[in-house]
């Protein structure tokens, strides 16, 4: 359930931004979820929630960001890999679908 919560957050958020306008290509999207991911492990006891509820071993090495130094770093490898690895969640190629309509409504 804990996953679930922190997919649809991820998703309605990024969902939101992109209807905003503040999202609009992949960089930005990849701009937003590292954002995103560093405002949820700023705090200690977030980021060691995290990775309690994720079961994110925080001595492992990650295959990206290496071997984390404190909890903010491990919680933030965990939400990486969440996001990255979940098939519910929103990806880029969604938005650009949408992106894509929206543009062919307008020329016709």
């Amino acid at each position: 359930m804990y996953k679930d919560n922190i997919v649809q957050d991820f998703s309605d958020e990024a969902w939101l931004a992109f209807h905003q306008g503040e999202i609009n290509d992949d960089d930005d999207f990849y701009n937003f979820k590292h954002e995103w991911i560093d405002n949820k492990v700023i705090y200690t006891y977030e980021a060691r929630k995290i990775c309690d509820k994720l079961d994110y071993d925080v001595f492992q090495e990650h295959d990206v960001f290496g071997k984390a130094e404190n909890y903010s770093q491990a919680g933030f490898c965990a939400l990486y890999d969440l996001l990255n690895d979940d098939d519910d969640v929103v990806r880029w190629n969604e938005m650009e679908e949408v992106l894509n309509e929206a543009m062919e409504n307008e020329e016709a």
